[in-house]
């Protein structure tokens, strides 16, 4: 279902539009390409693989017109011979699915299929009667941590209607098998979510599962997008695979973004530094679902929302720029200016330096932040992310597949915070 363009969707603007850039190269009434020092950027990246802390590193940077402004790869030669990165390689993006999900939906609320304020169980009546894990005392899982020793726990009605809105911000209680509390873990690790036959198995098998938290009450990372995913097929009668395809892919030519492997493709393994140097994972060490993890086949008919998709970097990047950069006069749309506002606005909570969740799959980094200023960003399990940068009018990625680093300071922290740092002060000339 492709929508045509009307006023008041986000229109893309040029400083110096292309056919000048042609006819006067020399202009003074266009602005100056950006352009990147590649050597300091190569050489941090570089770092991280030669010192065994990643296995690969893969970034791009485009520009709003789809320049390639940057792009590095950085390989460990012995753990991944004769292996070339480039934008079209496969990658498991884990969480960077949410944001295409939650896309779906503000796209599906403009065509007035679903509201914000609707409640679950009109889509999903097999929530009507879900139950919420509390202690003893009454509070509920998500607000404690697992040193509470809160096991066995008790189960309450909910105090509050489950609604869509919920399922966008991460409070509506539907979590990963990774609270703390064992008992709570192993329901999650025992369904096998990635191994139900379809989206209606899963929801059979969600709604005989307490929910950790009553709606509405404290934001708690979890299976809440998933759950969306599900709701939205219910609400159209598709699956979620195809409602990508013809509202994302198709409509507005994407490539490499989609829920399960093409053929004849391929998908680097998981690497772990978990026992302080860098091997291929086992079975049951990505463990956000506790057992298991999707399969990507092509036969696959079971379309995680949170945590199912792939994409290469340049399928991506193309996605982001549809929501940003886009949406020309002459192109079909996606999403409204209105809408694409609302998912990326600063929330009206208290100020912090490093960032906010918008409550719409982005995290937003803060205008006071050392290293990167009102910066868009999303990411995945495995050490993925894109990020989208307003002012400069750039988009990038930066990849790996890796669950956990040797360097024991936290997934991506130190080297991202490297790249960033390097990436501001090369900004920053052009402020």
């Amino acid at each position: 279902m492709n929508k045509m363009n009307h006023s008041g969707k986000l229109l893309k603007t040029f400083a110096c539009p292309f056919f000048v850039i042609l006819v006067a190269i020399s202009s003074t009434a266009c602005e100056k390409h950006l352009v990147l020092d590649p050597v300091p950027l190569n050489q941090i990246l570089d770092q991280y693989v030669d010192n065994g802390i990643y296995p690969f590193i893969y970034s791009r940077i485009e520009d709003s017109a789809g320049r390639v402004i940057y792009e590095h790869s950085a390989v460990n030669s012995q753990l991944l011979p004769g292996t070339r990165l480039d934008g079209n390689t496969w990658f498991r993006i884990w969480s960077m699915s949410k944001l295409v999900t939650i896309s779906l939906a503000m796209d599906l609320i403009e065509d007035g299929i679903i509201d914000a304020e609707d409640p679950v169980e009109k889509f999903i009546p097999e929530f009507k009667n879900l139950k919420v894990a509390v202690n003893s005392a009454g509070k509920s899982l998500a607000k404690l941590n697992p040193n509470d020793n809160s096991c066995p726990y008790v189960l309450v009605s909910t105090d509050s209607v489950l609604k869509i809105n919920n399922l966008f911000n991460h409070t509506a209680g539907f979590y990963y098998a990774l609270t703390g509390f064992d008992c709570i873990d192993s329901l999650i690790a025992d369904t096998d979510i990635p191994n139900k036959k379809n989206g209606e198995e899963l929801i059979n098998a969600l709604a005989k599962l307490p929910i950790i938290q009553h709606p509405g009450e404290i934001y708690n990372y979890g299976l809440n997008t998933t759950v969306l995913g599900l709701l939205l097929e219910r609400a159209t009668g598709e699956n979620l695979n195809d409602l990508v395809r013809d509202r994302i892919t198709e409509p507005h030519k994407i490539n490499g973004f989609q829920y399960t492997l093409p053929v004849n493709a391929s998908l680097i393994p998981c690497f772990t530094g978990r026992d302080g140097y860098l091997r291929k994972a086992m079975k049951g060490e990505l463990n956000i679902f506790g057992k298991t993890i999707p399969d990507y086949d092509q036969d696959n008919n079971l379309f995680l929302g949170g945590e199912g998709m792939l994409a290469t970097a340049k399928g991506y990047i193309d996605f982001m720029r549809l929501l940003f950069y886009k949406n020309g006069p002459s192109e079909p749309v996606f999403l409204s200016k209105s809408s694409i506002g609302k998912m990326t606005l600063k929330p009206n909570v208290k100020h912090n330096d490093n960032g906010y969740q918008t409550g719409y799959g982005f995290y937003l980094t803060s205008d006071t932040n050392p290293l990167e200023k009102s910066i868009l960003r999303v990411g995945g399990y495995e050490k993925t992310s894109c990020w989208v940068d307003k002012k400069h009018q750039l988009i990038g990625s930066l990849f790996s597949q890796v669950n956990e680093t040797t360097d024991r300071i936290g997934l991506g922290t130190k080297m991202d915070d490297d790249f960033k740092r390097e990436l501001r002060a090369q900004l920053s000339r052009y402020e």
